[in-house]
C-alpha cells in the first residue's frame, strides 16, 4: 500500500494509519491515491483513482498530435492522477523522456504542468516556474491548470493571499474532474492559510460536493484539520456565511449541513469552555432541536442565562493566572507575583535595577486566580479574571499553559501577557504578547559561548538534562552525577534550572576534590553568577539590566532589583500594563460593546507603550508582539576561589 505523503503542515499524516488499515485492499488503494500532489494538494488523486482506467480510452481534444504521443500521454496522465506522491515522483523520468521525444506536441503542455507540480512538491520552485512559463497560452484548459500549479508554488512559499488571488478567477473554469479536485483542494488550503475562513467554508463545500462517496470521510478529516486553527470570531463568521447562503439541493445541501454541524460543535465547545454567555445565546438562537435537548444544550442554556460569566472592566486592573502545577511552575508563579507587586508600587518612571527609587501610590489593582494545579485550568482562571474586571491578563508559566493563554487571548480579543513563549502555537498573535524569552534562543546563546570558550564536554542539568529535584541515593550523598562527570572529564556544567538548582550543583561539586568544571547558567539561574560560595569559573546569560549584583537587603525597600528572572519579568509586566492602562476609566464598565472597545484599546496601547525595563534594552513590544532582547554573557567581576 502506498505510503501517505507528508504535507507542509503534516495535516494528512494521521489519516494514513487507522483509516486505511480499516479498509479493504481495493478501497485502501483508492484512498492512498487521495494523498496526492506532494502532500499539499493532498487529495488530488481521488477522481483519478476512481476513473483513471475508464478514462484511458477517452479521446483527446488535439487531432494534430501523433498517435504515439497521444497513447503515451494517456497512460502517463492516468498514472499520475491515480498515483501516490512516491509513485508520481517515479514517473518523473518518463515525463521528461516524453518531453524530449515530443517537445512540440499538444500533450507536452500538460506533461510540463504535471512535472511542475512534482517540482513544487519537492521544493524546486524555480524549475517549476520555468516549466509553467513554457506552457503555450493558446491552450486554454491546460493553461488554466498551469495557473493552479503556480498557486501551489505560492502556497509553498507561504503566500496564501497571492495563491488565493490566482485561484479565485479560475472558479468554474476547471472542467476536468481530476484537475478540479486539485483546484478545489488548493482553494481550501489557501483560504485557511490566509485565515479567511469564510472563503474556506465555501471552498470546503465545493471540495466535499465533488468527492466520490468512498473518499468522503478522508476529505472530511482534511476539512477538520484546515479549520483547527480558526479563532472563535473566524468560526462565527464562517457559520454565519453558511447560514446566509442560498438553499441548496441534494448533495450540496448535505455537505453544507455537515460543515455547519462541524462549525457549530467547535463553537459550542468554546462557549462551554469559556463560559461565553453571548456566544451561548447566539448558538441557542439558531440551534437545531437535537442540540437544545442534549446535555450540551442544557449547559449552553445555563451559560446563556448567567450574568457573571461576561467580561467586564473594573477600574484599572491587571489579572494574573497563577499556576499550581509542578514545583517549577509554582516557583515561577510566586516570583512573578512578587515582581508584579513590586512593579505596581514603582513610580511612573522607574529607576534602573541598581538604583533605589521611592515607592509610589498604587494606581493599578492586581487580581489573582490559580489554575487549580491543572494545565486545563488556565482557561478557566483567565475567564474568571476577565469576569472580575481585569483589563490586561498575565499567564503562561510553561509552554502548554502559554498555548492555552494565547488561545484565550486570540479567541476573546482580550490582551494577555505570556510569561513563557507558546509551545505549539503557530498562528499570528494579535491579542497575546510574548514577554518571556524563547528557550531555543537561550540554548543557542549558551552553546555559542561554551563553544567560544573551547568547552567541549558538557553536563546538562535542568531542561533536557538531569532533573534539579533529584534525590541523593544515600544520605549525605550527591544529588547529581558529579563522580560520573569527573570520569567523563566534563569541562562545563550547564544549568537550565533555578539559582537554587545551581547552588545544589555547586555544593555537590565541592565534594569532589580537584574537579571544578565551569558553570554555565541560564536565565533562571543567572543570579547565582554573583554567588560567593562556589569555586571555579562561571558565567550566566543576561538581558537588559538583569542580572544585577545588587541584592535586596530588606523587604521594606521594593525599589531594589529583582532577585530572579521571573520576578524581573513580573516587574516589567507591571510597568508595561500600567503604561497601557494610563488614562483608562477608574470605575466599572459592564456594557458589552464598551468592554470590547476598552479591551481593544488596551491591546493597541500595549503594542505601542514605551517604558524602561529590567529584562530588555527595548522599551516595549516589537512588531511580532514579542519583547525583543539581546542576550549577553555576564561573569562575576572577581570569582572567588574557594579552597
Amino acid at each position: 500500500m502506498p505510503k501517505a505523503p507528508r504535507t507542509f503542515r503534516d495535516s494528512t499524516s494521521a489519516l494514513t494509519g487507522a483509516h486505511l488499515r480499516s479498509l479493504s485492499p481495493a478501497r485502501s488503494r483508492s484512498l492512498s491515491c487521495l494523498l496526492g500532489v506532494a502532500g499539499l494538494v493532498g487529495f488530488s488523486g481521488l477522481l483519478g483513482c476512481r476513473h483513471s482506467q475508464s478514462e484511458v480510452g477517452r479521446p483527446e481534444a488535439s487531432l494534430s498530435a501523433s498517435a504515439d504521443a497521444q497513447s503515451s500521454f494517456r497512460n502517463l496522465r492516468a498514472a499520475w492522477f491515480a498515483g501516490s506522491t512516491n509513485e508520481r515522483r517515479k514517473l518523473e523520468p518518463e515525463l521528461r523522456r516524453f518531453l524530449a521525444r515530443f517537445p512540440n506536441e499538444e500533450p507536452s503542455d500538460m506533461v510540463r504542468v504535471l512535472l511542475a507540480f512534482d517540482c513544487v512538491s519537492r521544493g524546486s520552485l524555480q524549475e517549476a516556474r520555468v516549466l509553467i512559463a513554457q506552457v503555450r497560452v493558446s491552450v486554454g484548459a491546460v493553461h488554466d491548470f498551469a495557473r493552479v500549479a503556480e498557486a501551489y508554488a505560492l502556497l509553498r512559499e507561504s503566500k496564501p493571499d497571492a495563491a488565493w488571488s490566482v485561484l479565485e478567477p479560475l472558479a468554474g473554469k476547471i472542467v476536468d474532474s481530476d484537475e478540479r479536485l486539485v483546484f478545489s483542494d488548493l482553494r481550501l488550503r489557501a483560504a485557511a492559510s490566509a485565515k479567511s475562513f469564510t472563503n474556506a467554508a465555501h471552498a470546503a463545500v465545493e471540495l466535499l460536493s465533488e468527492a466520490p462517496s468512498d473518499g468522503r470521510a478522508t476529505l472530511e478529516e482534511l476539512v477538520r484539520d484546515q479549520f483547527q486553527p480558526a479563532r472563535k470570531a473566524d468560526l462565527v463568521d464562517a457559520l454565519a456565511s453558511l447560514e446566509r447562503g442560498p438553499a441548496d439541493e441534494s448533495q450540496n445541501a448535505q455537505v453544507r449541513e455537515w460543515l455547519r454541524k462541524l462549525l457549530r460543535e467547535r463553537l459550542v465547545a468554546i462557549a462551554v469552555r469559556e463560559k461565553d454567555a453571548a456566544l451561548a445565546r447566539s448558538l441557542l438562537d439558531t440551534a437545531p432541536a437535537a442540540l437544545r435537548a442534549s446535555a450540551t444544550g442544557s449547559a449552553l442554556v445555563g451559560i446563556a442565562s448567567g450574568v457573571q460569566s461576561r467580561p467586564l472592566i473594573s477600574g484599572r486592573a491587571i489579572g494574573v493566572a497563577l499556576s499550581l502545577g509542578t514545583a517549577e511552575v509554582r516557583r515561577r508563579s510566586a516570583s512573578l507575583a512578587a515582581g508584579l507587586a513590586r512593579g505596581l508600587r514603582a513610580p511612573a518612571s522607574p529607576a534602573s535595577p541598581a538604583s533605589p527609587a521611592s515607592p509610589a501610590t498604587t494606581e493599578v489593582q492586581l487580581i489573582t486566580q490559580d489554575d487549580g494545579g491543572d494545565s486545563t485550568g488556565t482557561l478557566e482562571a483567565l475567564r474568571e479574571l476577565a469576569s472580575e474586571g481585569a483589563t490586561i491578563l498575565v499567564a503562561g508559566f510553561d509552554g502548554k499553559s502559554a498555548d492555552a493563554a494565547a488561545q484565550f487571548a486570540e479567541e476573546n480579543a482580550i490582551p494577555v501577557l505570556l510569561v513563557y513563549p507558546p509551545e505549539t502555537w503557530v498562528g499570528a498573535l494579535s491579542s497575546a504578547f510574548v514577554l518571556g524569552e524563547s528557550p531555543s534562543s537561550e540554548q543557542a546563546a549558551l552553546d555559542a559561548e561554551l563553544s567560544r570558550r573551547g568547552l567541549q564536554r558538557i553536563a546538562r542539568v535542568g531542561r533536557l538534562g538531569e532533573a534539579c529535584d533529584g534525590i541523593a541515593e544515600t544520605a549525605g550523598g550527591s544529588r547529581f552525577s558529579v563522580q560520573q562527570w569527573q570520569r567523563n572529564r566534563v569541562s562545563a556544567v550547564l544549568v537550565l534550572g533555578s539559582a537554587a538548582c545551581a547552588s545544589d550543583v555547586a555544593h555537590d561539586l565541592r565534594g569532589v576534590p580537584a574537579f571544578a568544571p565551569e558553570l554555565a547558567l541560564g536565565l533562571e539561574a543567572a543570579e547565582f553568577v554573583f554567588a560567593s560560595d562556589t569555586r571555579g569559573a562561571r558565567f550566566a546569560l543576561g538581558a537588559g539590566s538583569f542580572p544585577s549584583p545588587v541584592r535586596s537587603g530588606s523587604e521594606d525597600n521594593p525599589a531594589l532589583p529583582a532577585l530572579d528572572w521571573y520576578e524581573a519579568l513580573g516587574h516589567d509586566a507591571a510597568l508595561l500594563a500600567k503604561g497601557a492602562l494610563e488614562g483608562f476609566p477608574s470605575g466599572r464598565v459592564d456594557e458589552e460593546h464598551a468592554v470590547h472597545e476598552l479591551h481593544a484599546r488596551a491591546q493597541a496601547a500595549l503594542a505601542r507603550v514605551q517604558v524602561p525595563l529590567w529584562t530588555s534594552d527595548a522599551r516595549g513590544f516589537s512588531k511580532g508582539q514579542t519583547l525583543s532582547r539581546t542576550l549577553t554573557i555576564v561573569s562575576p567581576p572577581k570569582a572567588k576561589k574557594l579552597p
